[in-house]
């Protein structure tokens, strides 16, 4: 009798595998592509019906690539046996509502900081994040961050007037943190970002002095707010942006997110002149390679359309940098390979760092190379300044 009822839950368990639809972990991971594009108005292609079981692995991640909110867009447009089911789509509704209410504050206290830096004597311009919200058809769906921010001035006179407030802060090479008020986290950048190679990085570093007055004064509403603060311009950002993806895949590691942001920079266009200006930059910076990657990653995920594009798309080094990015989630957080908590002995950090980030030193020689180096400076100009 026990046999029996054993072999009759076998057979139901049989039965039921037969039925439940069989899809692969790269299956499921184009179906996720493909629902990203539709949501973002992009040519997708979709099975007839997707499975819960899908659903729950594009639901997670979306989260994993902070896209939740971008993402609910295609609903809309998906017929009833594509959608998800009712209780995966009711965490998604939750979520986006936290979005928007998140996005809502964070677009009022940015305007006001900027405003209080200006009245304390420093021009400033709001960087990536909420600066690169605003290009988006529905900035409120963008998962939030921390609020960057650029001040003129020399980095000394900076960081003096930081410790006004906080005697103990700790900058780093680009900007200190200010926790000034407990909403949102405010970090003072001296300069936007930086490279690992010493002669790339004066470059870099010369291409945002020379452009930081015209950002200073490019004001742009920050969502329902009659006030502005100004925000980087698309000449900037096409440079900028992808400086910042490119520092991150060789530190914290990065997200679709983050591409996503370069994606909508692009989809604003620029004329022929325009676009020769920033491959001039980019080709200074020894960035080409990078960028032909990041192209093919834009098209792949997003459905980027071949007159946005800065270069042609590198398939190979484009399918590596997909694979890194799908491995790693927003900022790396998932990537098992990097170790996220601190560890005191600098040493063992930076031979770390650099054993990750020999994978890519076919591709990127220069940045990997000159890691250690930066980051042995790096060390002892934080124990003087």
């Amino acid at each position: 009798m026990l046999q029996s009822s054993q072999e009759n839950r076998t057979c139901k368990l049989q039965n039921y595998n037969k039925q439940r639809p069989i899809i692969d972990k790269e299956s499921t991971t184009n179906i996720f592509f493909n629902i990203l594009r539709c949501a973002l108005g992009s040519e997708y292609t979709l099975p007839n019906e997707i499975g819960a079981d899908v659903w729950h692995e594009i639901f997670e991640t979306a989260k994993k690539q902070t896209l939740v909110g971008v993402m609910f867009n295609a609903f809309e447009k998906l017929h009833e046996k594509q959608r998800p089911p009712k209780n995966i789509l009711m965490q998604w509704i939750v979520i986006c509502e936290h979005i928007k209410n998140e996005n809502k504050k964070l677009n009022d206290i940015v305007v006001k900081v900027s405003d209080k830096f200006r009245k304390e004597g420093f021009e400033n311009v709001v960087l990536k994040g909420q600066g690169v919200a605003v290009l988006y058809p529905q900035p409120l769906l963008r998962v939030s961050g921390d609020i960057d921010i650029w001040l003129d001035g020399d980095k000394r006179s900076i960081i003096k007037y930081v410790r006004q407030f906080f005697p103990d802060c700790k900058p780093v090479y680009h900007h200190v943190d200010f926790p000034i008020i407990k909403e949102a986290a405010i970090e003072i950048h001296f300069t936007p970002t930086w490279m690992n190679n010493y002669f790339s990085n004066r470059k870099l570093q010369r291409f945002f002095k020379e452009h930081s007055k015209k950002e200073y004064k490019n004001f742009t509403h920050f969502g329902n707010s009659d006030k502005k603060a100004p925000c980087s311009t698309l000449a900037f950002n096409r440079v900028y942006i992808l400086v910042h993806i490119y520092r991150h895949l060789f530190s914290e590691g990065i997200g679709l997110r983050q591409l996503l942001d370069y994606y909508y920079v692009l989809k604003q266009g620029f004329t022929d002149a325009e676009k020769q200006e920033t491959l001039n930059t980019l080709k200074e910076l020894g960035m080409m390679r990078f960028a032909g990657a990041t192209m093919y990653v834009l098209h792949k995920a997003f459905g980027l359309e071949e007159r946005f594009m800065l270069t042609k798309p590198r398939i190979e080094d484009g399918d590596f940098l997909l694979q890194e990015i799908m491995l790693a989630g927003n900022f790396g957080h998932y990537d098992e390979r990097i170790k996220h908590e601190e560890d005191n002995i600098f040493a063992k950090r930076v031979c770390s760092r650099m054993l990750r980030n020999m994978r890519f030193i076919r591709m990127y020689p220069s940045e990997v190379i000159w890691a250690p180096i930066f980051k042995t400076w790096h060390f002892f100009w934080r124990k003087f300044i």
